[in-house]
């Protein structure tokens, strides 16, 4: 066999191995929110040992991308500092870190490929660079984290996302209730003598007729813990109890085959309480829906203790105004991720079962960034919501739209906590 073909064999050994230590895999990731636009996250692996982040930048065809000099450059009216429009540099920096949970826990930097780690690449106008960077393994149960590499300086804008989802449940042992198999008993010896049963009855056991042993009683398993999701629904308007159907999914998690079936329960009434047993631990989807109001839903992680949810449903009546929490959008673009489709469906059917009901669409931004191209990217967005709207039958006379960007926040809009949420889609009722 030639020698360059033992070597390829090698490389795909190797390349085999690399790939089987891959433990989790998230394609083109939900982001929250990104610092430089020119930069997206492609894929996400999560290995035993690294958290590998595989990155491409853009750079425009015309423009400065942001990115600095790593010295000044005369501009071509003789003034230094200016900004040259036909390249630009990119790096990355060493000191750059994964957070989750608002910080409480950190991991650090490893290494990056295809990219220096100082400001020195010189990219060209249209070029795509492809890198990947690796940090230490984010924990099991940690499916959102910031990635910070750098704080922005003079001219140069680093690339930090804020709002990274991943696949990353918790390990098996943690959450998993399968009931463990009893102790093996060990084999007992066969007595010299049979047991007694009545005074002097200890004759020693016939050679034709072994003694037998007294019967060996197995361990009882403890029963698991029963678990349960368990809560009120209620009128969002009037805070009393009403009746509802509760539907609830299992997701994901160690005993999930990820298209299990949908099971429900019903709310007792007149009290609204329900309670959903589970026998499996994992991520559920929970959704409450009544004749009358607005469906809500939930995704809820089960462990080994009670969850607690409870259902305010927005009664379906003119002026009624509910956010549409599952909605999702690319960072700064206003294209539909297939997660927001589950949502939408929900309230097409609410539509049909209601003919003569109106809307108004109102979506909503935060404050970073320019405010007419926030303005511009709401009102993009709740035209896409009403174009699947359309296509899914209802006709677009009765579904208002307005964007009013970061006008009417519902916080302060200072943290990252808060950001997200005055990225919203509302509707409002109209006519019922």
């Amino acid at each position: 066999m030639s020698r360059q073909l033992l070597t390829c064999l090698f490389l795909l050994l190797v390349a085999s191995g690399l790939r089987a230590q891959v433990q989790f895999t998230t394609e083109n990731p939900r982001v929250d929110d990104i610092n430089d636009p020119d930069v997206s996250i492609q894929r996400i692996e999560l290995t035993a040992q690294y958290t590998i982040v595989y990155m491409k930048f853009q750079a425009r065809k015309e423009g400065f991308n942001g990115r600095s000099w790593p010295f000044a450059i005369p501009s071509p009216d003789g003034r230094r500092g200016g900004e040259l429009e036909s390249t630009n540099n990119i790096g990355f920096q060493p000191t750059s870190r994964l957070y989750v949970n608002q910080g409480e826990h950190s991991y650090k930097f490893i290494r990056a490929e295809n990219i220096p780690l100082e400001v020195r690449r010189r990219v060209q106008p249209g070029e795509r660079v492809d890198f990947v960077a690796y940090f230490e393994r984010i924990d099991p149960g940690y499916t959102t984290f910031d990635l910070f590499e750098c704080k922005d300086g003079r001219g140069f804008v680093c690339f930090n996302f804020w709002g990274v989802h991943i696949i990353n449940p918790l390990r098996k042992n943690q959450y998993s209730q399968r009931t463990p198999k009893p102790p093996v008993q060990p084999k007992q010896q066969q007595p010299r003598y049979t047991p007694r049963t009545k005074p002097g009855m200890g004759e020693p056991a016939s050679p034709t007729e072994p003694a037998t042993p007294a019967p060996v009683q197995p361990k009882e398993t403890p029963a698991p813990v029963a678990v349960a999701i368990n809560g009120i629904t209620r009128d969002a308007k009037t805070k009393q109890p009403i009746g509802a159907t509760v539907t609830y999914r299992l997701l994901s998690g160690a005993e999930a085959s990820g298209n299990d079936p949908a099971d429900s329960v019903q709310s007792a009434t007149p009290g609204g309480k329900y309670r959903i047993p589970i026998d499996r631990r994992g991520v559920y989807a929970v959704t409450a829906s009544a004749k009358g109001y607005f469906s809500q839903s939930d995704t809820l992680v089960t462990n080994r203790v009670d969850v607690a949810r409870d259902f305010d449903l927005v009664p379906i009546e003119a002026g009624a105004k509910i956010t549409l929490k599952n909605i999702y959008f690319n960072a700064s673009k206003y294209d539909l991720q297939p997660e927001s489709f589950p949502e939408l469906d929900r309230l097409v059917t609410v539509m049909q079962t209601n003919p003569t009901m109106q809307i108004r669409l109102e979506g909503h931004t935060d404050t970073v960034g320019e405010f007419d191209a926030n303005v511009e990217l709401s009102r993009n967005r709740v035209n896409e919501v009403k174009r699947y709207l359309v296509e899914k039958g209802i006709r677009a006379s009765r579904i208002e739209t307005v964007g009013y960007g970061p006008s009417r926040p519902i916080n302060t809009n200072k943290t990252l906590k808060e950001r997200p949420e005055n990225r919203r889609v509302e509707m409002v009722i109209v006519k019922v």
